[in-house]
């Protein structure tokens, strides 16, 4: 990739996120407007069921361009028009199922699942992605192989917005790491401000009890906690769609980098054969999750890198669950601070581009039974 110095338009949607974000502080929404996963589980006589969940958050009416992306991906859904279909149709299921959620009249949710019997046919459903999928069963073990080609999903002009959000996101972050550790310097010297300042900062993450048992901060303090709230902010804003824009950054990142189609869960019928190649474990090992390459994954990969904890990922973490997960203000008070000295923006680039990649291989074998009887409840599909 050829870095581009200075600034240009296509700096304009990540700063327009920015300056709305300090306007809200934090406690923002970052899930994506359209979210979507594919769920890959194999049955214990060797077929396997593929589960696609489309999911579309309320319209930004004050975002016409987001709103008219929503609304092409609920017509789609409606009408079966949207790329899952084609790729379910190539399966050649023995069983499918198709279902809409609504609300007010408009699809929030669309699920598509399927059982397939021929191992052929999972290179057959991700025939029009860069991956070359390959699962075969051979004396009762089943291996599955995925080959990530170049994402091609892309347009220019998308290209060119990541590329410069790349650069400008990498100094918002070293700008962080620089007042994060700054915050954690004075702490180590003043431990006994941890609790208060550190509740301060995640105040919408503690309980009320806990929130209003808050000493108040100094004026210094509160300075360096405003600080570290800003460039927190920042450094989020690539979760977020800008006014105008129909993708946030992070979305486009993915369609840069990223060849899988949706962000994909394997389910295996019982412990691999092998450690797994390419894929993380997931769910205390109950699944493997095929991580696509995208700006907020790449940051999440360097966990820990330059700074412990990480209080932007930390976060995240905590809203991105449901229902936001709170804090232990006690137990993060008390947690080990460590934080490395401060790359530079560059040192920052090249450690984020250099994770934009997908695995070379995602790899794994388990055990089946090809004359097993599988029942309906291990498919999924008990009502």
């Amino acid at each position: 990739m050829t870095r581009i110095r200075g600034m240009t338009r296509h700096h304009r949607p990540l700063l327009m996120v920015s300056l709305l974000l300090l306007l809200l502080g934090l406690g923002a929404c970052f899930e994506p407007p359209v979210l979507e996963t594919l769920d890959l589980r194999f049955l214990r006589d060797g077929s396997f069921v593929v589960t696609s969940t489309v999911e579309v958050a309320d319209a930004d009416e004050k975002n016409q361009a987001l709103a008219r992306r929503m609304e092409r991906v609920r017509q789609e859904l409606e009408t079966g028009s949207d790329a899952w279909g084609g790729r379910f149709a190539s399966l050649e299921p023995v069983a499918e199922r198709f279902a809409w959620e609504k609300q007010l009249g408009e699809i929030r949710r669309g699920t598509r699942s399927a059982v397939a019997d021929e191992p052929r046919k999972l290179g057959a459903f991700f025939g029009d992605t860069s991956l070359a999928v390959s699962y075969e069963i051979r004396d009762g073990v089943a291996e599955l192989s995925i080959s990530p080609g170049a994402a091609g999903r892309a347009t220019r002009r998308q290209r060119d917005v990541v590329e410069q959000t790349l650069e400008t996101w990498s100094g918002d972050v070293a700008a962080y790491l620089r007042e994060a550790g700054a915050l954690w310097a004075y702490l180590d010297e003043h431990p006994d401000r941890a609790h208060s300042c550190l509740g301060t900062l995640f105040s919408d993450l503690l309980t009320d009890d806990v929130r209003a048992g808050l000493d108040p901060l100094d004026e210094d303090e509160q300075k360096r906690v405003k600080r570290l709230e800003e460039a927190m902010e920042k450094v989020m804003a690539v979760l977020l769609v800008a006014p105008g824009e129909d993708h946030s950054p992070d979305e486009l990142s993915h369609l840069v980098y990223d060849p899988f189609p949706a962000r994909l869960v394997v389910r295996l019928p019982g412990r691999p054969l092998e450690r797994p190649e390419g894929f993380e474990v997931a769910e205390g090992g109950k699944a493997l999750v095929a991580v696509g390459p995208g700006l907020w994954e790449a940051l999440r990969s360097l966990e820990g890198r330059w700074l412990a904890p990480d209080p932007v990922l930390l976060y995240v973490r905590n809203n991105l669950k449901e229902p936001k997960a709170l804090i232990d203000l006690d137990a993060l008070a008390a947690t080990p601070r460590r934080a490395d000295p401060v790359p530079t923006a560059d040192e920052v680039w090249q450690e984020i581009e250099g994770r934009l990649r997908p695995a070379s291989l995602y790899q794994v074998a388990f055990a089946v039974e090809p004359d097993a009887e599988v029942t309906a409840e291990e498919i999924g599909w008990t009502p």
